[in-house]
Order: C-alpha cells, then structure tokens, then sequence
C-alpha cells in the first residue's frame, strides 16, 4: 500500500467531483446540531480538525475512507439543502466565506489493493479511542497539578477506590475532583502550577477518612453519595464527631432500611440518607419509608371528580389535575414517627404538597 498526504482547502476539496461519500462501507450522515457546529467552529478559529482518508481508485476517483461526516458538514453550511432531513441551523459567529472556502486541512490519500483497502477501512475506524476527559485536561493544562493528580488516579488505596473508582485513564480523578468543584476545566487551569500533594489530596484524604469513620461498616455500592453528603458538613465538625460517636446506629438503621427495599424505592438515595442520619436517634420509626402506586391509586379514586374527564380536584387548593400531577406524602411526618398507611396519607397536587411541607 503507499500513501501521500496532500493540503487542501475546502474550496478545493469540495469542488473534487472525483470522490465518493456514499460507498457501503460509510456511516450514514449522524452529526448531531452540535457536533456539526463544533467542527465549524474550529474551522471558524482556524483549529486543526483530523484528516480526511481518501482511497485512490483505478479509474481515477476516491472512496472516503474517514471523514464523511466533517465533509458533509462543509457541504451543508454552503447548502442547507444538500441532505434532506439534515438541515442544520448552525448558531455560528459570522464566518467570513473567504475564511471558510481557504481553510486547509489535511488529507491523506491511499492505494493499494482492495483487500489492502478494506483492511485500511478496518483498521481506522476500530483503533481510534475518543480521549477521556482527564486525558485532554492533561493535554491542555500540563505542570506540576495533573502530573501529581494522574500518579494519584492510578495508585489509589482500596477506601479511594470505592468511593471514585478506579482506572489508568484518570476518570476517578474527574469524579474526585467534581466534589469539589462545577468546572472541572477552570480548576485545571487555575491550579496547573499548583501542587496536587499538597493541596486537593489533603482534602480528599480527610474525606475519605471521615467517610470510612461514620459508614465503614456499612456494605454498599453508594460510597460516591456518602462522601457527598460527608463533604457538604466539612466545616460542621461537630455534626461530623456526632455521626461518628453514633456511626453503629446510623450503619444499622442504613441496613433495616437496605434490607427491606426501602432505600431501592427511594426517589432519591442521597435525600433519603439524608433523611436517616437525621433520624437514626428517633425510635419507633416504621419500616415502610414510602407510600406505593397502588396507595396513590386508592386514594386518588376517592377524590372528587373535575369537570374535565380524568380529572380530579385537589383537595386543598380544589383545581382539577390528573393522576401524576398530585402526590402523596404522609400527614404525620415519617421522621416524626407517622406510620405509612393509608389512614396517614394525603394525596395533594405537587404545588400544594410543596407548600405543605415547606410549612
């Protein structure tokens, strides 16, 4: 097989009525709205987008090997029309047509036999890993913070393992540092000549610590959510010795609640244990935590009929609403020792049930 590597512009490559899209081999067109206007925004600031594969035949045409979704992007920003259903409307910043007809990229064009070909096809299109996340942070922001973060992602102890994970490329490490930031890309920036051993591994090994200290005896897979919830009463040391002191309580009251289904029913894991570290010193507390369908269907049959069809009046605010707009909860709160039976339960719609509870 021998190869050459050409520079086209897209001019030139487009006005080529020499290559083929369409051959059997090709992915149908699949660009999503923003795949679509990623790639033209980097022809727009002039970014290096991935080569173009092209394999030269014999009668002096090309098959696309690689690259028929970039190339169908070009041809639909200069004619919308040019894929029926594929109509994008782009949101791009003005891009100047000499700036996107003059853009050059890469194109690589390859010949052989068809067996040769075919193993080509193959090869690019199975061997290309998307790079993850921690990868392109590595990339992008290289020092002293993410060569450290890195080495810690890969020698994690078992108690870091259970709570972020584990993996060479680095996804613990972005799990790990989503607690304690929303911008994953800014903290790489801002701290990327910032020690990671002497900073974030300080913070993270406290929680781990104090994770392991108040749920260590708990047997679970929602280690993530604990360490969050640890997290969020950091600077409330006092909260933090209390769960401890009582860590024997709380991991029992986890399991009754494991045990019986309670916690799988939860709407949300994270608000119910919540909930139960609020309430592990509370005795008498039912073992069924919340109501089921059946329970809502009992009582949304005894409600009063709305004018509209399937529809019932809420029994407090006396406006119609269908069967998922009201909810139930309890009358005497569970953590204040009400049962979960029906004769404890109200059925309101969700305005009204929020208003009560915030009450």
């Amino acid at each position: 097989m021998e190869y050459k590597v050409e520079i086209r512009t897209i001019k030139d490559f487009l006005d080529d009525k020499k290559y083929f899209t369409n051959i059997n081999m090709q992915r149908k067109y699949i660009y999503n709205h923003a795949q679509a206007k990623h790639l033209l925004d980097s022809i727009q600031k002039k970014i290096p987008i991935p080569a173009i594969y092209l394999w030269s035949n014999s009668n002096g045409t090309y098959d696309v090997l690689d690259g028929k979704q970039r190339i169908t992007v070009m041809r639909l920003y200069k004619d919308a029309n040019y894929l029926e259903g594929a109509v994008h409307n782009f949101f791009i910043d003005h891009m100047e047509e000499s700036t996107f007809e003059n853009y050059q990229m890469p194109v690589l064009v390859c010949s052989g036999t068809e067996q040769e070909k075919i193993e080509t096809f193959r090869r690019i299109n199975t061997t290309a890993i998307p790079l993850k996340e921690f990868e392109i942070m590595n990339a992008l922001y290289q020092g002293i913070f993410v060569e450290e973060f890195g080495n810690w992602g890969i020698n994690t102890s078992q108690n870091e393992e259970k709570i972020f994970g584990s993996g060479i490329r680095g996804e613990n490490c972005i799990k790990a540092l989503s607690l304690f930031t929303q911008s994953i890309e800014d903290y790489f920036k801002h701290n990327r000549d910032i020690s990671f051993v002497n900073g974030l591994k300080k913070q993270i090994d406290k929680l781990v610590e104090d994770t392991f200290a108040i749920f260590g005896k708990y047997e679970t897979k929602d280690w993530f959510v604990l360490a969050k919830i640890v997290l969020e009463n950091t600077n409330n040391q006092s909260i933090l010795d209390t769960w401890k002191l009582n860590s024997g309580s709380i991991v029992d009251l986890f399991k009754e609640y494991n045990a019986n289904g309670e916690l799988s029913n939860a709407p949300s894991k994270e608000s119910f244990y919540k909930e139960l570290l609020c309430c592990y010193d509370i005795t008498g507390l039912d073992s069924k935590r919340f109501f089921t369908k059946d329970d809502k269907k009992i009582l949304y049959e005894q409600l009063e009929n709305g004018t509209i069809k399937g529809k019932k009046l809420c029994p407090s605010c006396k406006k119609e609403h269908s069967f998922d707009e009201f909810e139930i909860d309890h009358i005497k709160a569970w953590s204040k020792g009400g049962k979960t039976i029906l004769e404890n339960a109200a059925l309101l719609c969700k305005k009204c049930n929020t208003s009560k509870g915030s009450k």
